[in-house]
C-alpha cells in the first residue's frame, strides 16, 4: 500500500482509494514476474485470472482475461481495478474508481479482495452492470498470494451468468405458476363441494385462469427479451385503459389479498403509441412488487402523467426500500423476498428501456414511500 499520511488519504465510501501509477507501477509489474513462472501458473487456471497489488490494481492476467479485454475493446488493462476494467457503472461514476462508492459496500468483488488482503481466502458472487448496460454474473475467488517476498491477491472470476439465469427463471416460474394454479384449484374445489356457488365464483375462476396464462406469457416474454428475440408491435394505447387492465388482472393475484389498488385518474386522459403487451407486463411487475411490499390492509396506487417530453406510468406504495437494497434493485436475481426471486424489477428495466426506448426508474423515502415509473418518449 502507499505510505500516505492521514492528511493525504483520498476520500472513499468503502475501500481505500489510493493507487500506484507511473514508474512506481511499472516497477511493481516488472518485479512481479521476472522469470515468467507466475504467468505460466495463472494460464493453467480455468476462468479469468488476475493478480492484484495492494491497491487492487491489475498487474498480471492470464490469456482468458486478455481475450475478454479484446472483446470489450480494452487496449490496456494493467493498472486498472476490476470494476474499471469491466466499466462498472459505480466504478466509472465514483470520483476515485472501483471500490470507493457507497454501492461498492455491496460488491462481492471488492469484498472478496479485501478479505484476501486480510489473509483469508474468500469466494463471493457478484453482478456487475456496465455503463453500456451489459451485465456480468461472476463467482469471484480471491486468495492471498506471496510471491518473491511481496504480498499480492490472486483473483479468479468464474462466469455464472447461465447458472444464475437458469436458477432464477426456474424458481420464479414455478413459484408464480404454482401460486396461481393453487388459486384455481381452490375455487374449483369450492364449486365441486357447493355447485350452487358456481355462478358466484365464475368471474374469480376466469380471472385466475387469465392470471395463469399471463404468468406463463410473462416468463416467455422475458426469455425472448434476454435472447433479443422479442418483437415490438406499436399501436395507440389509452392510459386509463392500460391502468384499469393491470388493476383488474392483478386484483385477483394472491399478493392483492387484503390490499386495495387505487388508480389516480388525474393525468390519465391521453394515448401513447407503444407496445400494449410489453407495457402491460411492466405495469404488472410494478403492481405485483408493490403489493408484495405492502402490509395487509394497505394501499397501492397506479397512475399516469403526460408532459411535453414524455408519457409516464407509475406505481407507488407506502414502504421504503433500505439503502443497501435500493443500490441493487435492478440487478437480475437480486430480491428482498428471498432466494430465487428478483426478476420483476430487472425485467421492467430490460423491457422498458431496451424494447420500449423508455426510462425506468424509482424513488424511495420514509416520507413518500416507493414509486417505480416508466417514462416513454413522445417521439
Amino acid at each position: 500500500m502507499n505510505a500516505a499520511s492521514p492528511q493525504t488519504l483520498l476520500p472513499t465510501c468503502f475501500a481505500p482509494a489510493e493507487i500506484r501509477s507511473g514508474a512506481e507501477l511499472r516497477e511493481q509489474i516488472r518485479e512481479l514476474d521476472r522469470s515468467g513462472r507466475l504467468r505460466s501458473l495463472i494460464d493453467s487456471i480455468p476462468g479469468l485470472v488476475a493478480v492484484l497489488n495492494g491497491e487492487r490494481q491489475i498487474l498480471l492476467a492470464n490469456t482468458a482475461w486478455e481475450e475478454m479485454a479484446r472483446q470489450l475493446g480494452k487496449q490496456e488493462f494493467v493498472g486498472l481495478r476490476p470494476g474499471e476494467f469491466l466499466s462498472c457503472r459505480w466504478a466509472v461514476s465514483a470520483l476515485h474508481g472501483c471500490g470507493t462508492s457507497e454501492a461498492c459496500r455491496e460488491c462481492g468483488v471488492v469484498q472478496s479482495i479485501l478479505c484476501a488482503q486480510g489473509g483469508e481466502r474468500a469466494a463471493k458472487e457478484c453482478r456487475i452492470t456496465s455503463v453500456y448496460r451489459e451485465a456480468f454474473d461472476f463467482r469471484v475467488t480471491a486468495s492471498p498470494l506471496e510471491w518473491q517476498g511481496q504480498d499480492y491477491v490472486l483473483t479468479v472470476f468464474s462466469d455464472i451468468s447461465d447458472e444464475k439465469r437458469r436458477q432464477a427463471l426456474e424458481k420464479i416460474f414455478f413459484h408464480d405458476v404454482l401460486n396461481t394454479a393453487g388459486g384455481i384449484s381452490g375455487i374449483a374445489a369450492l364449486i365441486a363441494d357447493e355447485p350452487e356457488l358456481s355462478y358466484e365464483l365464475k368471474d374469480d375462476l376466469l380471472l385466475s385462469a387469465e392470471m395463469l396464462v399471463s404468468e406463463i406469457k410473462s416468463h416467455r416474454m422475458l426469455l425472448a427479451a434476454e435472447n433479443n428475440h422479442l418483437s415490438v408491435e406499436t399501436t395507440a394505447v389509452n392510459a386509463r385503459v392500460a391502468l384499469e387492465s393491470a388493476r383488474k388482472l392483478y386484483g385477483n393475484h394472491p399478493a392483492a389479498t387484503g390490499r386495495k389498488i387505487e388508480i389516480d385518474l388525474g393525468g390519465t386522459g391521453f394515448e401513447v403509441r407503444t407496445d400494449p403487451t410489453i407495457l402491460q407486463r411492466i405495469l404488472g411487475n410494478m403492481l405485483k412488487n408493490a403489493l408484495e411490499a405492502t402490509p395487509c390492509g394497505g394501499r397501492v396506487w397506479l397512475g399516469a402523467d403526460a408532459s411535453p417530453e414524455a408519457f409516464t406510468f407509475w406505481c407507488q406504495n407506502g414502504g421504503e426500500i433500505p439503502q443497501a437494497q435500493a443500490l441493487q434493485v435492478f440487478q437480475r436475481s437480486y430480491s428482498t423476498k428471498g432466494s430465487g426471486r428478483g426478476l420483476g424489477t430487472y425485467s421492467m428495466k430490460l423491457l422498458g428501456e431496451k424494447f420500449l426506448r423508455g426510462a425506468v426508474s424509482f424513488s424511495t423515502s420514509a416520507e413518500e414511500g416507493t414509486r417505480f415509473q416508466i417514462s416513454l418518449p413522445r417521439t
